[in-house]
């Protein structure tokens, strides 16, 4: 690619975003809300590895703050530990401003052979959305995973509005119907969310 079609791919991209955030701005009625968005990382991560490309979280917290004017974003995954990049990469999340929750890895052994890693953030993220109920008015869940459909569904009857972002083709298809113009497919914001090196 010449410098000149990357300069204008690079504005493109950042146009893009800025258009998809200013040009639909949360209604001034609304816009006192309190909006919390609740990360199922591993979901949100193997989601956009299964459609062929990396989120920018850097990228993510600026359309989810500006997008939903969010005021607390909570990012649930698993730490294993010695695991250096890993940690380096949630330092980077705290200065971006996430609210980590993290949940030690642990491994098990396969019958078949081998191990396989776990860290089942279900219950502390289903646990905090509760906890915080009277906290917030509104709320993005960023998952595919249909064991939070009671959750979110009670959420959906009680709270001002919510939203879900996921992969669609990893996305249980309760959810998708449950919600459907509020949901919204990863994919459809691949252009401005991509990971890209600098």
């Amino acid at each position: 690619m010449s410098a000149a079609a990357a300069e204008h791919s690079r504005f493109s991209t950042a146009n893009w975003l800025h258009t998809l955030c200013y040009n639909n701005p949360m209604p001034k009625q609304l816009a006192n809300s309190k909006v919390y968005v609740f990360i199922d990382a591993s979901n949100i991560i193997y989601g956009c590895r299964h459609s062929g490309w990396r989120m920018d979280f850097e990228k993510l917290y600026s359309y989810l703050t500006k997008r939903f004017n969010a005021t607390r974003i909570l990012y649930y995954a698993g730490v294993e530990e010695g695991n250096e990049r890993q940690l380096e990469f949630y330092n980077h999340l705290r200065e971006w401003r996430y609210e980590l929750v993290l949940k030690p890895v642990k491994f098990y052994r396969k019958e078949g052979g081998g191990t396989v890693r776990k860290a089942n953030v279900d219950v502390d993220l289903t646990f905090d959305a509760m906890l915080y109920w009277d906290k917030y008015d509104k709320a993005v869940f960023m998952t595919g995973d249909g064991d939070f459909y009671r959750l979110i569904s009670h959420a959906k009857a009680e709270k001002e509005r919510i939203w879900v972002i996921g992969n669609a083709k990893r996305t249980a298809r309760e959810l998708k119907k449950l919600m459907k113009h509020q949901f919204t497919n990863l994919d459809d914001l691949r252009h401005a969310l991509e990971y890209t090196k600098k």
